[in-house]
């Protein structure tokens, strides 16, 4: 005998489940006493046969060859379409990944195009002074440089910046603003980079001076890399403007002078200012200006001021020994300026 339903602890799928098992079990014989508590269990409640029938339903297709077909043929349905939307977001990935890879080489080769594209100059000249002799040469965005006798220079334009490189001698740059083009005059130990202003770089023998008339620019020490080319600036810099003078040393040493800047552009109108100069300045600068170069030997002597024209160098160096303790001396090559002892 079977034993009663727990209609209790059983949900409601769960006792239609049952009742159908029974059910088929004594082929729904109405005379059997488990027919009778069925009748009852669907009177019971409406949902009863409801879900009595939906299971019936579905057993019934179990049952059947046909059903059965319908079920594998769904079910495979189900696994096709659940394979072919894993399918689909793969390759959605794969393209999204494809696609940010694309990006990511086309960026790179286009940066590299647009460097390559950058470092290409627009313009390049070079001019070199002979001694004696100075001259003005206009650019080609109109910026004006004066350069002394006995100066060497390169000026090369990218399309990024503007870039002297000053190797020897001494130059006024009168610079045409390019807000998006700075200006960079470099030598061996010292870089300066400006928007636009006259100012003027003179390179001496153990010095580097930059004298603004008026702007502002900013002056950089140079580092010396191991093979004795100048590298990279140190983080190191200054900022000068109108009547500002700064010297770079070769230890990378930059100190603001209390002196005239306007001294530095004298050679435009014939005249040498020197003040508070030592003998070896003196050697160098007037030497760019005479075909037998001058030399300074033995102690330094410091503190010279003097204002000359360039005609009257050769009399300025004969007079010197009156005011300061030194002595000239010519050899076959050379005008020294040995300091007296």
């Amino acid at each position: 005998m079977s034993k009663p339903l727990n209609s209790k602890s059983l949900t409601l799928s769960e006792m239609a489940a049952r009742w159908y098992l029974r059910m088929r079990e004594h082929g729904h014989n109405q005379r059997h006493a488990e027919h009778h508590a069925f009748e009852q269990w669907l009177a019971d409640d409406p949902r009863h046969g409801a879900e009595y029938e939906s299971i019936a339903r579905a057993m019934g297709q179990l049952d059947s060859t046909e059903g059965l077909s319908k079920l594998a043929q769904a079910a495979e349905q189900h696994a096709f379409l659940a394979n072919e939307a894993r399918r689909k977001a793969k390759q959605r990935r794969l393209a999204q990944l494809m696609v940010v890879c694309f990006i990511c080489i086309a960026g790179f080769f286009t940066h590299q195009q647009y460097q390559v594209w950058q470092a290409k100059p627009v313009m390049q000249m070079a001019a070199q002074n002979p001694v004696g002799q100075i001259v003005t040469k206009t650019l080609d965005d109109g910026t004006k440089v004066t350069l002394s006798a006995k100066s060497d220079m390169e000026v090369t334009y990218y399309r990024h910046e503007r870039h002297v490189l000053l190797k020897e001698g001494e130059a006024v740059f009168e610079v045409t603003k390019d807000a998006d083009r700075p200006f960079i005059v470099e030598t061996d130990t010292a870089k300066v980079t400006v928007l636009g202003t006259r100012f003027a770089v003179n390179r001496l023998e153990q010095v580097v001076r930059v004298s603004v008339d008026h702007g502002r620019v900013k002056v950089e020490p140079k580092l010396e890399s191991a093979s004795g080319n100048a590298g990279n600036p140190l983080d190191i810099s200054r900022e000068i403007t109108n009547g500002q003078v700064v010297e770079v040393y070769p230890n990378h040493a930059m100190v603001l002078v209390n002196r005239p800047a306007s001294d530095a552009f004298a050679f435009l109108k014939g005249r040498l200012v020197f003040d508070r100069a030592d003998t070896s300045e003196i050697a160098y600068t007037v030497s760019r200006y005479r075909v037998k170069p001058v030399q300074s030997q033995g102690k330094q002597v410091r503190n010279i001021s003097a204002d000359i024209n360039i005609q009257d160098i050769d009399q300025f160096l004969r007079g010197l020994p009156n005011i300061a303790p030194v002595r000239l001396q010519e050899t076959a090559q050379y005008t020294l300026l040995d300091s007296q002892k």
